[in-house]
């Protein structure tokens, strides 16, 4: 534990009272200026600091935001981070960071954490095993204003940033029945999370808006066990030779999904087109580069800090609302480019 000089440690090396050293750093005008340059000469050869942490306790706030992530080794979250503390370097918060390691016990003890420092906001994305949300209630019966971002309990009434994940994926889909693909699997994530959720039924309504049959054998749901990823592409190409596309719910599990295609003696885009979500680092990096979804994060952490700030600052009442950024698709080596006339897609 550190050792900080406090003021009644000033106050006894002086023979003076804690009310009067206090009022003197401060420099209240009822303190003379003699008194005055005599404790900030010793405070400053002490190397005194303010607590700022009990003055503002003092005046019921903590100037303490909570960051709440499932796994921050994810380039995703590492990135909203980045954009939540761009916003708060303008202010006057700090940030209090947890990360969950993808566990609903992790994520309960952060939000306890929360309550016993007296943040005065919590920015949370949940983890893929929160199916109750009464960590989350708590907080709010406390009065303690939340913004969801990316992962989000859509039935609390608070704030939520996230993806346009839905239309995404429908963009994402749409583009592989364009280049001619009509056996086209997905690799979806957790049926706990809205983002993944929302990219399957993009996924499905694109199919079926181009009249191609949807077949609940070519959907996979990853629980992040990638030996079933092997399972289930060689299962699909035994059932379905002609498989030629695939989407898959994040950047990560595509670039395992392609290796195992070649693996397979697929070559992709040749043989199979295979597109991905977010635009992680490992999209650029693997061979053949990774088709996905533009990179939103430092953008969603910026917006979920500006959304918390403004509740705090009480420029806004905390509401139920949606804050939807649409992202872009990222054509690179591992889809082919659109064919001249998409009519010929049955």
């Amino acid at each position: 534990m550190g050792k900080y000089v406090t003021i009644t440690e000033i106050a006894k090396q002086l023979n003076l009272s804690h009310s009067t050293v206090s009022r003197a750093l401060s420099n209240h005008v009822r303190i003379s200026e003699k008194t005055r340059a005599l404790v900030q000469n010793l405070a400053d050869e002490l190397g005194y600091q303010a607590n700022s942490t009990a003055h503002h306790l003092s005046k019921g706030k903590s100037q303490i935001i909570a960051v709440i992530v499932p796994q921050l080794s994810l380039h995703f979250f590492s990135k909203v981070v980045e954009g939540i503390q761009k916003i708060l370097k303008e202010t006057d918060y700090s940030l209090l960071l947890f990360s969950t390691d993808e566990s609903i016990e992790e994520e309960i003890k952060a939000t306890q954490t929360c309550l016993k420092h007296r943040v005065d906001g919590v920015l949370v994305a949940i983890s893929r095993e929160t199916k109750t949300f009464d960590h989350f209630k708590q907080l709010l019966k406390h009065e303690v204003p939340i913004v969801f971002f990316d992962r989000v309990a859509n039935f609390l009434p608070v704030p939520k940033v996230i993806t346009n994940d839905y239309q995404a994926s429908f963009n994402a889909t749409a583009h592989l029945l364009k280049t001619g693909c009509k056996y086209i699997a997905h690799i979806t994530g957790s049926i706990n999370l809205n983002n993944s959720n929302n990219r399957l039924y993009g996924y499905l309504d694109a199919l079926n808006s181009h009249e191609i049959k949807v077949r609940e054998s070519m959907v996979h749901y990853y629980e992040f066990e990638l030996s079933s990823i092997d399972k289930f592409l060689k299962k699909t190409l035994i059932k379905y030779p002609k498989l030629d596309g695939l989407f898959v719910f994040n950047d990560y599990v595509a670039h395992y999904a392609v290796n195992v295609l070649h693996k397979m003696g697929k070559r992709v885009p040749d043989d199979i087109s295979v597109i991905g979500f977010s635009d992680e680092p490992v999209a650029t990096y693997m061979s053949p580069k990774l088709s996905t979804v533009q990179q939103v994060a430092a953008k969603m952490g910026e917006l979920t800090a500006q959304k918390i700030i403004s509740i705090l600052n009480k420029n806004e009442p905390m509401v139920s609302e949606k804050i939807i950024i649409n992202p872009e698709l990222i054509l690179r080596e591992t889809t082919k480019n659109e064919l001249a006339s998409p009519e010929s897609i049955q």
